[in-house]
């Protein structure tokens, strides 16, 4: 032990492995001893079930993103800053040279008047051919231009006569070659050919569509909507599955205790048997074969250790042990007389989550239609402003300054189809809700009608145990002095008697368990929400979670008012019939089905 210590010591990183297995070892122990301190009843693993599914953990996830969302439609796009510089350079071109050649001819009537004051006139006309080449040769700091003309003329006079002084007329010819050369050269104030900078910053934003940023805000907001109602339906899902089997394991429970009654019974009829054999009362021919239903109460007990596990991995529940069942399974009671169905479709309507789905996506839809129609609408895509710099040779030539808008023009947006598209989905769930109001509707008055027929069944039951257990009391106590060996194996066919008897009644009470639940899925809400509970003066404790359920006995004769406060008063949403257009149109159909007690009085 020292020496394990000392090696601790001298190897710090063992020594801290050591003391976190310790810790997680601890850790363990405390954990265990915390989940087997406390037993867990309904409430407890309906918690658990919600804390620990992973669907419902995925959709309390989409909620947060879909409220993330909605903050993030409000957000308007970044603003973007731009930049720009071109660089350019220009090279001094080699010298090159022009050529051109120009022909034309000219015409000059002339008068020359003499000191005698004679005239002599003359005509002349002259033909130029000219022959220009320059070589051109471009620097940073000057052009220097070579010209060469070459030159070839020819002029025909024509002198005319004047009889005045008789003086004679007559032609004359005269041709010239020239050729001149010249140098030109011209000085640059700047470099013509220096490297040229352009340079703009400009600031950018990008306005967002008024239009479109409401129809989105609205898509998100349905978006949220749509995501609860998502979590919520689940969460009913979840509920319901664990009351179910919950209730199963309450009957399980019920049937093994009734099993273990018949098989003591038994034994105790057999254990009589064999004494009275002993004390030579009977003789052997007289002993009876009585069964034992051992193999049943065994084989029923591993179906209930099989469904509390099974329970217990749903809620995420390590140890099912923990799973606390109430002893009785008792039923809670609707007063069905007095319950109108069309008030049950109603509140069905309201709060089933398929409905409420279909609601959010069909408004989803009408937010991308609205989306889609303002995008017909001309906006301004982005304002800019800005600067810019030109610089040639390292000197500032040029500024400026300017703001530039930026408008889309929904030519294709008129001429597409878009909008066609989102109308037609709009127009799908608008289908879709009405086809899920008519189903809904028969749901509920299919389970209103087999709670119906549950709820006389489990009474007949009832009244037959009850009515069996007084006869049996009474027989008993007619035939107490007869002879022990029958009057025991009377007492023994009796209590067989009672435990069938009792079996009918707890098969009884989960076929009307069942169908309440049927109800519940019908209605899409709890039955605490639809119904009301008495005085707790009037209620028995319950096996289920909730109390013996009745509703008013006002609701037969008039509605609930507006300002009644009860939990039976009906929701506000629904004094607005146009948001349950299939009530309407059903109305004389449900007048059919329902009886004439449950119709609304006028």
């Amino acid at each position: 032990m020292q020496s394990l210590k000392n090696k601790m010591m001298q190897h710090p990183l063992l020594f801290l492995i050591v003391l976190f297995g310790l810790l997680q070892i601890q850790n363990g122990r405390a954990e265990t001893e915390q989940e087997n301190a406390d037993d867990v009843g309904l409430s407890e693993l309906i918690a658990l079930g919600i804390k620990n599914n992973p669907r419902l953990i995925s959709l309390r996830g989409a909620i947060t993103i879909a409220e993330a969302q909605k903050k993030a439609a409000r957000d308007w796009p970044d603003p973007q800053i731009r930049f720009r510089k071109n660089w350019g350079s220009n090279e001094i071109p080699a010298p090159f040279t022009e050529t051109r050649t120009e022909s034309y001819t000219q015409q000059l009537s002339r008068t020359v008047i003499n000191e005698d004051g004679q005239e002599k006139k003359s005509i002349s006309e002259e033909t130029v051919n000219r022959n220009i080449s320059r070589t051109i040769t471009e620097g940073s700091d000057k052009t220097v231009i070579e010209e060469t003309i070459e030159e070839n003329s020819e002029e025909n006079i024509t002198i005319l006569p004047n009889p005045e002084i008789f003086e004679p007329g007559g032609t004359r010819t005269d041709a010239r070659e020239m050729i001149r050369n010249g140098t030109e050269t011209n000085f640059h104030d700047t470099n013509p050919f220096a490297d040229e900078e352009d340079t703009q910053l400009q600031f950018r934003l990008y306005v967002p569509h008024p239009g479109i940023r409401k129809a989105r805000l609205i898509r998100a907001e349905q978006e949220i909507k749509l995501a609860r109602a998502a979590a919520l339906n689940q969460e009913r899902d979840v509920v319901i599955k664990i009351r179910e089997e919950y209730e199963q394991l309450q009957y399980l429970k019920a049937k093994i205790e009734l099993l273990e009654l018949e098989e003591s019974a038994a034994k105790s009829y057999s254990e009589i048997q064999s004494k009275m054999l002993s004390n030579g009362l009977i003789t052997i021919d007289k002993i009876e074969y009585v069964e034992s239903g051992g193999l049943s109460v065994e084989g029923a007990q591993i179906e209930f250790n099989s469904q509390r596990d099974n329970l217990a991995a749903r809620v995420g529940l390590k140890n099912s042990q923990r799973i606390r069942i109430t002893d009785k399974l008792i039923s809670p009671s609707i007063d069905l007389d007095h319950t109108h169905l069309e008030y049950l479709i109603r509140m069905s309507l309201a709060n089933r989550g398929e409905l409420t789905t279909i609601r959010a996506k069909e408004k989803i839809a009408q937010s991308s239609l609205n989306e889609s129609r303002a995008k017909k609408i001309p906006w301004f895509d982005y304002v800019q402003a800005g600067v810019g710099r030109e610089e040639e040779g390292g000197q500032r030539t040029e500024e400026s300054w300017g703001i530039q808008l930026a408008m889309s023009v929904p030519l294709f947006s008129w001429l597409g189809h878009e909008s066609e598209v989102r109308e037609a989905a709009v127009a799908s769930y608008y289908s879709q809700k009405g086809a899920t109001q008519t189903i809904i509707t028969a749901e509920v008055v299919a389970s209103y009608e087999n709670l119906k027929r549950a709820k006389k069944y489990r009474d007949r039951a009832q009244k037959h145990a009850l009515a069996q257990k007084e006869y049996n009391t009474e027989f008993i106590e007619r035939i107490k002095n007869t002879e022990k060996h029958k009057l025991e194996k009377i007492r023994f066919e009796i209590a067989q008697n009672a435990t069938k008897t009792t079996q009918q009644r707890l098969a009884a009470e989960r076929t009307y368990n069942k169908a309440l639940l049927q109800l519940e899925k019908a209605l899409g809400t709890s039955l605490e929400k639809v119904f009301i509970a008495p005085a707790d003066d009037q209620v028995t404790e319950s096996a289920l979670p909730s109390k013996v359920l009745i509703i008013k006995n006002e609701a037969s004769d008039k509605r609930p008012s507006k300002k009644d406060a009860s939990p039976n008063r009906v929701d506000p949403r629904l004094q607005t019939k146009r948001k349950f257009p299939i009530v309407n149109k059903v109305r004389s159909g449900l007048r059919s089905l329902t009886p004439k007690i449950f119709r609304k009085k006028n």
